[in-house]
């Protein structure tokens, strides 16, 4: 099959093409609700207005769009040091790739490829973060066989995640000592009034459920240190852009943990195709003593075959030391790197590697 590819100003969109967006981001075979355009739009909006991202978008031979990515220019530093392209990057966004449909995914790489390799055109370099390995797309990338391009791979990870199984709850595949924690956690709570759960989605996951989310959040040790959504009044309005984008598609769930008839622990995920990804959790510091922000992700776990059959994983978005990794039985690998065209650019970041550690420590990791 051919392709054509090319990269557009977010100037240029035209609401037509937030719809076909829409539509490749609901059937994609690559699962990434921070390519979802709700979820780019508000950050565009609220978080980079300076700088929104540009679209890479792949077609095939009858103009369907087959694959997106959301890349921003950056200028060289210690981490990459040449003019280079990132996937769209910022703090709430935590893994970049390239959205496609399903069947396409060597297509949409071939072409990414192809355009990269051109001489003359400006996506020369480009670097990726936080890709999931197991994607083939993504394995495509970075093992290529054509001569004119490198990866060079700067991270490699694994991620905590819970891969569904038919008739098989979560608890069953917990360890036996993380298990009876959290039962005595829940018989703690119990103790100050009756402990109840409750999933909103849809109409249900409406404003008021957004703003005792972001209460939650920051009433905890982030808000003590400023680094809450609520404290900051652009991560505010993006978290309230975002949810009322993603609400009515279906995309965003609140999971609230109520004692009596008072919330004291939320989390807000993300619903992209078969996995559901975790995004920000609050809790009440009454009731710390007990961690209800823990307990409610069990029960979220417990809830899900029943609730959401067609789901084949959790993803926890979270880092493989978090406290997830002791709820969570599986685990996925995430890689990250740049993928470069032409040999100077290849020696340049083939040399780069001995200044990384500096470039960690400067801030200075892209």
């Amino acid at each position: 099959m051919t392709a054509s590819v090319a990269i557009d100003d977010w100037s240029r969109l035209q609401p037509a093409d937030f719809d076909e967006w829409e539509q490749l981001a609901r059937n994609s075979a690559a699962s990434n609700p921070f390519l979802a355009p709700g979820f780019v739009q508000a950050a565009a909006r609220w978080l980079t207005p300076k700088a929104p991202p540009s679209l890479l978008r792949v077609r095939d031979d009858t103009g369907e769009l087959i694959g997106l990515a959301c890349l921003e220019r950056r200028s060289p530093n210690l981490f990459v040091p040449l003019p280079h392209w990132r996937g769209y990057r910022h703090a709430h966004a935590f893994q970049s790739g390239l959205l496609h449909a399903p069947g396409h995914a060597e297509t949409v790489a071939a072409a990414t490829l192809d355009l990269m390799a051109r001489p003359g055109l400006v996506l020369r370099v480009l670097l990726l973060h936080n890709l999931v390995a197991e994607c083939p797309l993504s394995a495509a990338l970075w093992a290529t066989r054509d001569p004119r391009l490198q990866w060079h791979e700067t991270r490699r990870f694994q991620r905590p995640v819970l891969r569904t199984r038919a008739g098989v709850s979560t608890t069953a595949r917990m360890r036996g000592s993380v298990l009876k924690d959290l039962r005595r956690r829940l018989r703690r709570l119990q103790e100050q009034g009756e402990i109840s759960t409750r999933i909103l989605q849809g109409g249900d996951a409406d404003q008021a459920a957004a703003e005792r989310h972001l209460a939650l959040e920051h009433a905890g040790w982030k808000g003590g240190a400023g680094s809450s959504m609520h404290a900051s009044e652009a991560q505010r309005g993006f978290f309230l852009d975002m949810a009322a984008r993603l609400a009515p598609t279906g995309a965003l769930v609140f999971v609230e943990m109520l004692c009596g008839d008072r919330v004291i622990a939320s989390t807000s995920n993300l619903m992209s195709g078969q996995v559901l990804s975790g995004f920000k959790t609050g809790w009440d510091p009454d009731y710390r003593q007990a961690s209800p922000g823990r307990v409610n992700e069990w029960q979220l776990f417990e809830a899900m075959n029943a609730r959401w059959p067609q789901l084949r994983q959790f993803d926890s978005q979270a880092q493989e030391n978090s406290y997830l990794a002791e709820l969570l039985p599986d685990r996925q690998v995430m890689v990250s790197g740049v993928l470069a065209a032409g040999a100077a650019a290849n020696r340049w970041l083939s040399s780069a590697r001995v200044l990384r550690p500096l470039a960690y420590r400067m801030g200075h990791d892209d």
